[in-house]
């Protein structure tokens, strides 16, 4: 064990800008997809460390991922505007995760700072992967701050240092926003400085319940009984200290002469899988607008994005990545008419690549007359192929699904069977869990329906779904279905100014797509409700 405060005020390292790559790789690894503009050695490096990092989370918490998630997508950027290629975003920002009906991707600045950053969102991906159980959002913040700080060495790993900025907050700020608030779930900061001491005092909180003697059996008593329904805020006055204002003094002591790192020994361990290959000339223009498209195609102009996408597709006449990147345009910014054209000429090329045959159904769940028997069993076949051709894409099932009326009656037991496993596969969407909350209601299970809702309700970041998930969890415990099904039929209220957050300028979990008028909306303008329930054998869609 070391003495943290010594360590708390060194300067920030300094680091080398990279090289300008000569073309795009991406590195595939048993859990990630890496895209970066950098040498392979160097993804391969980035690769290998987060393999590593899983591991260490893993060894440090009780629920693991559910096996057969797909691996998360995350894209190394030398400037953070490369994320947002058709909007803008705070300079300051390092990284961002965003788990949406879209997909589950990690954007982060290729530096010191960026590295640290993208430890932190993945600490998120994992806590949320394993579908669990329900944190409170200071200790979803907390445990990201606590372990995004590890250092791993070939012979040891060191964790539970202090960021060098919460070190400054925690330090510099003479008025520290009392426990009782950051431990009450219906705190929300307001302004940069109260986002910033929100952090570093639930960094300090997750120190304080993982260290300070006898704390550790008090803190997963304390989880527990969240998880099973306890108000937050009441089962830390019962667990964990009856007084929280007494925090203020007792963590500000514990800072200064307690507070500890560790370092520990471990054998050698050998380098991960790793493959990595180069995407071509084509990717240094086209591969972040085809990210953006498909986790985020919220944008303010549409007819400016199409044109900005066929510009810089059409330096590439004939090229793959080009052709599905103009298909993908017409999906996201377009008409469904023209995406489908395309689409049709690529499977005509590739007729079982789960991507397109996804997409051409979403184009097609965009047209008019979507609802007719004969499209929607068309869409159906369409999404049941894609799954066959890839069992572990949830949004193909989320698509599935959404071609049934699953708000107003219960699915069948088929349906409800791929509602559970695409809920499996990725329980940090915040559409998949309103989704499933909407299922248990119609079968009656209010007080599942009320837990499957709490992860977003408890959400540290404000949005739409955050609040729509709050006034829903309402209505599921008063056991209120007609309520609950009114609720979900307003869908997501429009979001607020979104607060100042975190030092990678706030973790980007869930959001509401333009355009996408309810929970679960698809890409395309939002999915609309479909009439009936049938489906024959040959839409059918069976997890294994």
């Amino acid at each position: 064990m070391y003495r943290i405060w010594r360590r708390l005020m060194f300067s920030l390292m300094l680091f080398v800008p990279l090289p300008v790559a000569a073309e795009w790789h991406v590195a595939e690894s048993a859990h990630f997809r890496i895209f970066g503009n950098m040498p392979a050695e160097m993804l391969r490096a980035r690769a290998n460390l987060l393999e590593d990092y899983r591991d260490m989370l893993g060894t440090f918490t009780t629920a693991q991922p559910v096996e057969g998630q797909p691996r998360l997508d995350i894209y190394l950027v030398d400037d953070i505007q490369q994320a947002v290629p058709f909007g803008r975003i705070d300079s300051n920002i390092a990284g961002f995760y965003s788990a949406s009906q879209s997909g589950i991707v990690a954007f982060a600045t290729t530096g010191g700072f960026g590295q640290t950053t993208l430890l932190h969102e993945y600490a998120h991906h994992h806590m949320f992967s394993t579908g669990a159980a329900v944190y409170p959002a200071w200790f979803v913040e907390g445990f990201a701050e606590y372990f995004s700080t590890a250092r791993f060495r070939p012979d040891r790993i060191e964790f539970g240092l202090a960021d060098n900025g919460r070190a400054l907050n925690l330090a510099y700020t003479p008025v520290w926003t009392p426990f009782a608030k950051i431990v009450d779930p219906d705190y929300r900061y307001r302004t940069a400085e109260q986002a910033a001491m929100f952090y570093a005092q639930s960094w300090l909180l997750t120190h304080y319940m993982f260290r300070a003697p006898g704390m550790a059996a008090r803190h997963r008593a304390y989880l527990e009984a969240v998880a099973a329904g306890e108000p937050a805020l009441t089962a830390f006055t019962r667990l964990v200290e009856p007084a929280p204002a007494k925090f203020d003094r007792l963590l500000r002591t514990y800072l200064r002469a307690s507070a500890t790192y560790s370092q520990f020994r471990r054998p050698p361990r050998a380098p991960a899988a790793v493959s990595v290959r180069p995407l071509g000339r084509s990717a240094r223009r086209l591969l972040l607008l085809v990210a953006a498209m498909e986790h985020d195609g919220a944008v303010k102009d549409r007819g400016a994005a199409l044109a900005q996408v066929r510009a810089a597709a059409a330096a590439f006449p004939g090229d793959d990545l080009a052709e599905r990147t103009l298909a993908q345009a017409e999906l996201t910014f377009g008409e469904p008419g023209a995406a489908i054209a395309r689409l049709d000429t690529l499977l005509g090329a590739s007729p079982d690549d789960p991507t397109l045959l996804r997409w051409k159904a979403e184009a097609l769940q965009a047209l008019p007359n979507s609802a007719d028997a004969a499209n929607r069993s068309t869409i159906r076949r369409l999404l049941a192929r894609a799954f066959k051709a890839d069992p572990a894409d949830w949004r193909t099932m989320h698509d599935y699904l959404h071609s049934f009326d699953l708000e107003h009656a219960p699915l069948r037991d088929g349906e409800f069977l791929v509602l559970q496993r695409a809920y499996q596969l990725a329980p940090q969407v915040d559409g998949l869990a309103i989704d499933m909350a909407a299922a248990l209601m119609q079968r009656g299970d209010s007080a599942g329906a009320a837990k499957a809702l709490s992860s977003v309700a408890f959400s540290p970041h404000e949005s739409g779904f955050t609040r729509l998930a709050r006034a829903l969890r309402q209505r599921a415990e008063a056991k209120d279905t007609q309520g609950f099904v009114t609720i979900l039929d307003r869908g997501p209220p429009p979001p607020d100014a979104v607060p100042a957050a975190d030092k990678a300028g706030g973790d980007k979990i869930g959001g509401d797509k333009a355009g996408g008028g309810r929970a679960g909306g698809g890409r395309a303008g939002g999915a609309k409700r479909r009439d009936g329930q049938t489906s024959g054998q040959r839409d059918a869609m069976t997890p294994q």
